[in-house]
């Protein structure tokens, strides 16, 4: 039975301490074959490189050994090998050892990169009265050189055909199989999603040498085929390259899905084909909210552009993080949120790296081993944007702690003369209208007359800006302008919501006016007191007859938007009703554009 020690990092260092020269065993080293070293009076002599892609055998001979001479001739010795200073396992008077153990040895220190690999060695002799064993004699350091079993794995992969032209597709490379980035002889699993053709898809795998035999060559022996034959449209198998292969063994995917995922593992040279689509809908599971409970209602929404799913597979949502603790969540579409409901809960998507990565891939859980959840650690953030895309398998988690208001300076602002220090020109983030964000969770909403080309500005300065690369949907009248600008087309007042979080710009245009009994029109807001905007004071203002009553200010003639507050000098949406103490005309002027305060606020002076 073979016995593995455990030296520990005093023999390491006493190890080094006896070579002069510490060895980096993480760097492949060779060192010429054969090489001689001594063992008390005898010696230990080293052996020509061990290839285990070559190699079946139990056991595999690693040295020759000519023992030193025991002090007691009655004595048998035993032997053992210390590899790398830190694992001992038994070895033979002939110099071999259990096979395994030397191949499991090379693959923890080194990986499976197959590449010649040199490891420091020392033979032991013990000897034993069948009581006690005691160590009479170490050898000096000697090299074993291994390569370990493992095919030959490329850095990167492509898919050749499909939905491209073949030989297109191979000479640029079009559709690359992604990959975690570690070393691929540790992580061999390489995955790419691609659209299918219209009919049958058709396709094979290269990696850069055979992609390159074909552009340069017109050589198509080195692609990776099934070995399954030609056209067959078996789901797994197994791959070879053409030139192993009876036909040029091609992928088939019949016609039908939108989308094709292939995962191939390269240790095994096995492959994995998956008809995929993408979803119209898909749900934050988790969160804050009770996980069955925001699965079965469809709590929490993703936000998507009104693009195709399959042109756009970008879906976004930002929810607030846990106030204590960590944040836990997954998502699904509409089909894994009704699993849920049936305590069927691998329909999800998970992460297949660590719960707490802030990008990388997903996957179904039903792929996975495990739920794999994401997961943003307590006190990151106040609120989480969580973005998928849909076509690539792929996330990115963004903790957000966003300020309380953005700016829009901009074309609009020349206009406005009231305003004491206003350049001609406009643009000045210190007297733009304000947007606030009212829970911080980075949903801007606020009023503003726009006219042409604006920005929003982070602070009332130009140090940090959002501009129309940080959207991806918007309302019609909204174009891109010069430079990064964004362009407003039909000049007018506007109620804006900029919803930085998840990027989308929307406007509805207004005109204000005056609702209650202290006007004509009571409550009845279809027939509310209209006001006119002063563009130069940036205001919206009324002289009328008014009743000793109640009002508020509303838009559009409906209640859809209104304001009031406590008193006219502080208002918000949906604020309390506002008094006229005593029946007379007045002058009400409005500014709800927080140009030059960051409140909402009203005047009204008696004429």
């Amino acid at each position: 039975m073979t016995k593995k020690i455990l030296l520990g990092m005093a023999l390491v260092a006493s190890l080094a301490a006896c070579t002069d020269d510490y060895k980096d065993w993480l760097t492949p080293q060779v060192v010429d074959q054969p090489e001689k070293v001594s063992f008390g009076d005898g010696s230990v002599t080293s052996v020509g490189t061990i290839d285990f892609n070559s190699y079946a055998e139990e056991t595999v001979k690693v040295c020759s050994i000519t023992p030193p001479t025991a002090s007691d001739a009655s004595f048998k010795p035993s032997y053992t090998i210390t590899l790398g200073g830190e694992e001992t396992y038994d070895i033979s008077a002939d110099g071999v050892m259990n096979a395994a153990d030397l191949a499991n040895f090379v693959i923890a220190k080194f990986g499976r990169r197959p590449v010649e690999r040199s490891i420091d060695a020392t033979v032991s002799m013990w000897l034993s009265n069948g009581i006690t064993s005691v160590k009479t004699a170490t050898s000096d350091v000697f090299h074993i050189n291994v390569i370990p079993k493992a095919p030959q794995i490329s850095e990167n992969y492509y898919i050749v055909g499909g939905p491209n032209d073949w030989g297109e597709s191979a000479k640029n490379k079009m559709l690359k199989f992604n990959h975690s980035g570690k070393d691929v002889y540790e992580d061999p699993v390489f995955t790419v999603i691609f659209n299918a053709s219209e009919g049958d898809t058709w396709f094979a795998i290269g990696d850069d040498e055979a992609c390159e035999a074909i552009a340069n060559d017109n050589d198509w022996s080195k692609l990776l085929g099934t070995t399954k034959g030609n056209g067959n449209t078996d789901r797994t198998g197994n791959l070879d390259r053409r030139y192993n292969l009876s036909d040029d063994g091609s992928f088939c995917v019949p016609a039908g899905p939108k989308l094709i995922k292939v995962t191939i593992n390269m240790m095994d040279y096995s492959y994995q084909i998956e008809a995929l689509s993408i979803s119209d809908n898909y749900y934050l599971v988790g969160g804050t909210n009770d996980w069955k409970e925001s699965a079965v209602n469809k709590m929490v929404k993703f936000n998507h552009s009104d693009k195709s799913v399959f042109d756009d597979p970008v879906f976004t949502v930002t929810f607030p993080a846990a106030a204590d603790g960590d944040t836990w969540f997954a998502f699904g579409d509409d089909e894994a949120c009704e699993a849920v409901g049936n305590d069927t809960w691998n329909k999800l998507f998970g992460t297949k790296g660590d719960s707490k990565d802030q990008s990388g891939s997903f996957d179904f859980r039903y792929n996975l081993d495990g739920d794999h959840s994401f997961c943003v650690p307590a006190g990151t953030c106040k609120f989480i944007r969580f973005e998928v895309n849909m076509m690539e398998f792929t996330y990115t988690i963004t903790p957000l702690n966003f300020a309380e208001f953005i700016y829009v300076p901009g074309n609009a602002q020349k206009y406005n003369t009231a305003a004491p220090g206003m350049p001609e020109w406009g643009w000045t983030p210190e007297l733009a209208p304000a947007l606030r964000s009212a829970n911080f969770d980075g949903i801007y909403e606020g009023f503003a007359y726009m006219d042409g080309d604006f920005k929003f500005t982070k602070e009332r300065n130009w140090n940090a800006e959002y501009n129309y690369d940080s959207f991806s949907s918007f309302s019609p009248i909204f174009k891109l302008g010069d430079g990064s600008n964004i362009n407003c087309t039909e000049p007018g007042y506007y109620k804006l919501v900029a919803d930085v979080a998840n990027g989308s710009l929307t406007a509805t245009k207004l005109t204000w006016g005056l609702v209650g009994p202290a006007t004509a029109g009571g409550w009845d807001a279809p027939s509310y007191t209209v006001m006119r905007y002063n563009m130069a004071e940036d205001c919206w203002e009324i002289t009328t007859q008014l009743n000793a009553d109640k009002f508020k200010f509303t838009t559009n003639g409906s209640w859809d938007i209104n304001l009031g507050g406590n008193s006219v000098d502080d208002l918000w949406e949906g604020g309390p009703d506002l008094s006229i103490s005593e029946a007379g005309t007045y002058t009400i002027k409005l500014y709800p554009s927080r140009a030059q305060s960051e409140k909402m606020y009203a005047t009204i002076v008696k004429q």
